[in-house]
């Protein structure tokens, strides 16, 4: 059967018949599995062409393995994107829109990613933040060994703590050894683990979820020394997308909640820098964790039978477009870095363009293992594009965000659906379907969007303008097919809270 993912979404449930893996992935013994997460990463890195940041580790682990330029989370914000990535389903179809949602209240017999594994004799295991950053979001089922989320002498502040309303600073360089933050001790924790695993009879499924560069932008002074501060400086006010209704844009403003920000997020030129500064300080940081953890695979002579998948959980935006961190259907927040090796796969370091999402991790690593997975999922495996990066991808992708952003049913849920060159987004009330507003980007117009390095950003909405009414009227009707058949909307039973802060509209 052919595997190629060119076909409407619409016809997804199709591609998920089981096919015979390619006998360049097939191996002697079952693989074990090493899944790597970085907290708000951005591809902020040298291998999809940031020419800014330092990230050696992973771009020296990307020209082993397949990066996936244009891969999509299908919501850009932590728990609800590692829910989709962990569960194969979409946000809809598992109701975890917020945080504090949890899959098992709506499908409490659900059989994850790692419990898949687990359950056909895979030893799973989870350091760091995988599922969620809070222990109420935990989900014991998936592992054979309790998961250490965070230890108590792991600190996010070194110099500094929060108090009162406010979370604490929002960035930190301490002159101190990377073992003195969170991730170093996690990498150690992670490197000790992997040897204890290696003397086991059985495979692995290890799952490690680095905390940087997730808020506040914390790191050993090392780090923010590798950059010279003026290369972050940002020439005059960026603007917000033009004809971009209010709703596109958080009620959630994550940077405004921390000392020294203003609430609305309308931060100096100069905070801006600092700030740009020390997110970048922070991906070094973790990249340099993760070198020490793949090393300790090639040490321990793991490479050969281990699948890494190396990924973000959303993209982030630093002042684009007068927007902070994530949480919106944009370019910047949705589209995120995926790098994936498996054993034996056909012309690694050749990167693939085929248009890739989340959901689609579930079933990859099951072909890649050999293993059956649920009919349920709402993804097709990625296997093929192991063989032949050149192979197609999906036509269309699908994000989303939900309004206001609570952990009860949403008011307002955006759509947002991506091709090579478009993005149409849709936003509905949710009891009645009505539609509230809609955008419209095209990436092939200097007009719409602006290219900055690597960097994708909406400048004007075009969805009014009538030379563009044939091309919004065709993507509203591709979106119309793939909600109706990818789609099966859950309601919580969960009272709605109304968000405290109001979206914020600036000129």
């Amino acid at each position: 059967m052919k595997r190629a993912l060119s076909l409407s979404l619409a016809l997804l449930p199709a591609l998920l018949t089981a096919s015979p893996v390619p006998d360049s992935q097939k191996a002697p013994h079952r693989l074990n599995v090493l899944m790597i997460f970085v907290d708000d990463l951005r591809p902020a890195l040298g291998c999809y062409g940031d020419n800014l940041v330092k990230s050696p580790n992973i771009d020296r682990f990307a020209t082993t393995a397949r990066l996936f330029r244009r891969a999509y989370c299908h919501q850009s914000v932590c728990g609800p994107s590692r829910a989709s990535i962990l569960t194969g389903r979409l946000p809809d179809n598992t109701g975890v829109w917020h945080n504090r949602n949890r899959f098992r209240d709506v499908h409490p017999d659900l059989v994850t990613l790692p419990q898949l594994f687990k359950n056909h004799g895979w030893h799973t295991q989870a350091l760091g933040k995988v599922f969620s950053g809070n222990e109420r979001e935990l989900d014991p089922a998936s592992w054979s060994a309790s998961e250490i989320l965070r230890k108590e002498d792991w600190p996010n502040y070194i110099l500094r703590s929060g108090g009162g309303r406010k979370k604490g600073a929002p960035l930190e360089k301490a002159d101190v050894p990377d073992e003195s933050y969170a991730d170093g001790k996690l990498a150690s924790l992670a490197i000790e683990t992997l040897a204890e695993l290696n003397r086991q009879s059985r495979p692995f499924f290890l799952a490690v979820g680095f905390f940087k560069p997730h808020l506040p932008f914390n790191a050993p002074k090392k780090y923010w020394d590798l950059y010279d501060p003026a290369t972050f400086a940002v020439e005059g006010q960026p603007k917000r997308t033009r004809g971009a209704p209010p709703v596109a844009y958080p009620d959630h403003l994550e940077l405004g909640g921390y000392q020294g920000v203003p609430e609305d997020e309308d931060v100096s030129p100069e905070l801006a820098r600092e700030l740009r500064h020390g997110y970048y300080a922070c991906v070094s940081y973790v990249d340099a964790q993760i070198g020490r953890l793949l090393r300790a695979l090639n040490t321990q002579s793991l490479e050969d039978n281990t699948i890494v998948v190396l990924l973000g959980d959303h993209g982030y935006s630093l002042g684009e477009a007068d927007h902070w961190c994530k949480d919106t259907n944009f370019e910047l927040d949705t589209r995120t870095p995926l790098i994936i090796r498996a054993p034996g796969m056909k012309q690694p370091g050749v990167a693939t363009e085929a248009l890739t999402e989340y959901v689609d991790l579930y079933p990859t690593l099951a072909e890649l293992a050999q293993l059956t997975p649920p009919s349920s999922l709402d993804g097709g495996s990625l296997a093929h594009l192991l063989d032949d990066p050149s192979a197609k991808g999906h036509d269309i992708v699908l994000s989303q965000f939900s309004r206001p952003f609570t952990r009860g049913n949403p008011e307002i849920m955006g759509y947002s659906i991506r091709t090579d060159t478009h993005r149409y987004t849709r936003w509905i009330e949710w009891v009645t379907s009505k539609v509230l507003a809609e955008e419209l980007y095209d990436y092939t117009a200097g007009a719409s969007a602006s290219v900055q390095g690597e960097y994708l950003i909406e400048r004007r909405n075009v969805v009014s303008e009538p030379s563009y009414a044939a091309k919004r009227d065709w993507l509203g009707g591709k979106m119309d097919e793939i909600i109706a058949a990818r789609l099966k909307p859950v309601t919580l039973d969960v009272p709605a809270k109304k968000s405290q802060k109001q979206t914020i509209q600036r000129p």
